[in-house]
Formats: C-alpha cells, sequence, structure tokens
C-alpha cells in the first residue's frame, strides 16, 4: 500500500484565531505494513529528514530510509534504585539522541530471556495531565493517550512540531516529519488552551491466522501559562481564620502536607506575571476530605514550574489530613 507524504516547508499552520482552536486531524489511514503509530515527539526545530528542495514524494510500502525520512531512536539501559528497599532495576528506554524534544509516547518492549514482551508508557515531564486507555479483545485492541503541554508566554516566535512516532515489527522505533504550530507574542491574549491536535492510525493485523483491527489515537493540547514566581498555601479554619502560611518557590513545595487537626481548608496561590509585567495571582482551594475517607481518598495539591526550555512541569503535594 502506498503512503503519500507531502512534504514541505509550508506544512506550518498559523491560526489566526487563538482561543479554543483545534488543528486538523492528521490521517495516516489504514495501514497493511506492520509499522505502528505509537506516539508524538515535540520538538521546536524543523526535524529536516528529507534530502530535497520541497515538493511532493510517494513513499512505497513505508520505506522511507531511502529518502533519509526517519529518525530512529536508541534503545537505552537506564537503572533505577527503589527508596525502600535500596534495590536497583535495569529497564530500557527508547532515546533519540541529540534531538531537544519531549516525548509521549508507548512503545512496545521486546521479549527477553528473563521477560516477556510489555508496553512502556514513556511521557515527558513536561507533558501533564497524562491519561491512557488500553482496550483489547479477539477482534479489536485499541490505545488512547492524551496529555497537555503548557508553555510559557515569548517575545520571540516559537514553532511547536508534532512528529509522530512509529514501531517497526523488528521493535526498531523512528519519528517521522511532523506538521508545526507557530506561536507569536501576538498570540497570547490570556492564559489558556491555544490548541489541540490528534493524530491516530488504524493498521489490519493477522494473529493465529485471524485478521485484527489495530487502533492508536494520540491527543495533545499546548495551553498558555504564564511564569509562575512564587507558592502561597494559606491553611485555613472553618470560620476561614488563617492558621498557617508557608511560601515556596515553584517547585520547592514538599511531597506531603499535613495540615493541622483544625484546619478546614486549605488556599494554594501562585504568583505570576503576564506577558505585560503585571502582576497576577490564581487560588485554587482544597476542602478538608470527610474522616471516613481518610485511607481511600487521596488529595492532591497541584503546582507548576517553568523550565528553562519554556515549558512548564505539573507538580503534586499529597495532603494528609489529620
Amino acid at each position: 500500500m502506498k503512503r503519500k507524504i507531502v512534504a514541505t516547508m509550508c506544512c506550518i499552520l498559523i491560526l489566526s484565531t487563538i482561543s479554543g482552536c483545534r488543528l486538523a486531524k492528521e490521517d495516516f489511514g489504514t495501514n497493511s505494513y506492520d509499522d505502528r503509530l505509537i506516539g508524538v515527539l515535540i520538538t521546536t526545530e524543523y526535524l529536516d529528514l528529507f534530502d530535497f528542495q520541497g515538493g511532493e514524494i510517494n513513499l512505497d510500502g513505508g520505506n522511507t530510509q531511502k529518502y533519509q525520512g526517519r529518525l530512529y531512536a536508541a534503545l537505552i539501559p537506564k537503572t533505577y534504585t527503589k527508596e525502600e528497599t535500596g534495590e536497583t532495576i535495569l529497564t530500557y528506554e527508547y532515546v533519540f539522541e541529540g534531538i531537544e524534544g519531549i516525548q509521549h509516547c508507548v512503545p512496545t518492549m521486546q521479549p527477553t530471556e528473563e521477560e516477556n514482551s510489555y508496553v512502556a508508557f514513556v511521557s515527558d515531564p513536561a507533558i501533564s495531565d497524562v491519561h491512557m486507555d488500553i482496550f483489547v479483545d479477539d477482534d479489536e485492541s485499541r490505545v488512547s493517550i492524551d496529555g497537555a503541554v503548557f508553555i510559557i508566554p515569548s517575545n520571540k516566535t516559537n514553532i511547536y512540531y508534532f512528529n509522530p512516532i512509529f514501531q517497526s515489527a523488528d521493535g526498531s522505533v523512528y519519528a517521522v516529519m511532523g506538521s508545526g504550530f507557530r506561536v507569536t507574542n501576538e498570540t497570547y491574549s490570556g492564559e489558556g488552551t491555544l490548541f489541540s491536535q490528534t493524530l491516530d492510525v488504524t493498521t489490519t493485523i493477522t494473529e493465529n491466522g485471524k485478521a485484527k483491527k489495530d487502533s492508536v489515537f494520540i491527543t495533545i493540547s499546548i495551553s498558555v501559562l504564564f511564569t509562575p514566581e512564587k507558592i502561597v498555601v494559606l491553611q485555613m479554619d472553618a470560620k476561614s481564620q488563617l492558621i498557617e502560611r508557608a511560601e515556596y518557590a515553584p517547585g520547592t513545595l514538599p511531597q506531603e502536607f499535613t495540615p493541622a487537626s483544625n484546619v478546614s481548608y486549605i488556599i494554594v496561590e501562585t504568583h505570576k506575571r503576564d506577558s505585560l509585567g503585571n502582576s497576577i495571582i490564581s487560588r485554587d482551594i482544597y476542602d478538608r476530605v470527610p474522616a471516613q475517607y481518610y485511607a481511600s481518598t487521596a488529595t492532591f495539591i497541584a503546582t507548576f514550574s517553568a523550565r528553562d526550555d519554556g515549558f512548564c512541569t505539573k507538580n503534586y503535594s499529597q495532603l494528609k489530613w489529620q
């Protein structure tokens, strides 16, 4: 089966209306070959994978290597240590070496002598509100992953490229050139979602002589967040009297908070500065969980911290009610 990719620098989409915009869904069609869509690599640099001056290229049977149209990931060993026991665990991750970008993908790890194959979930800390659904039966398998990316307003033009990630039957993982979204300083009318993009591919696979539909859906949204400068946590009693005030730099809140027994609710203030330099404050309220739910219900304070690359990381601190 043939895939047609129209590759040109004009693939950059510029949206004049910002709030609530949604990019057109990428349509990769129904593939008869083994390569599966497994994720997206978001970069701020164009992946120049084709050796041409523009125009149209027909890719027969997914054979893009002769056009230098694939960026392959390396399978890198990673060692983790369990804090509780000190035990070390050896795992492997697919890494696009030399590329600055954020990954969001679900590669299948190949079987070894020690373990069977399994689906891994790789998501950069800059991707927040991550959610994954997996559905499998005799006739169909379906994977859906989504997430949100928060960016800091900038005085320069930035382009965010959404490069699809595929995996071949032999386990190799590669990214291909994707479309881009241009953001200028006129783009930012305030905080909120700029746009979202959905990639999806449906393939037909054969298991034990029976055809089976395999679908993958990936949705990523990009939202604007003004730069957090400090986080203030206010513990309040039932009469809305202040019991305790604590101030933190973004990203430095403790992993757990244990409010006093007479605290009825908590206000979390995020002090930020907008694109014009004005100071603004956003507030979230966390009510005390009823005592009978202490053991079964976990409440988390969610705050943001800005990274040097212009992305924000969402951080969580658990409230341990007494």
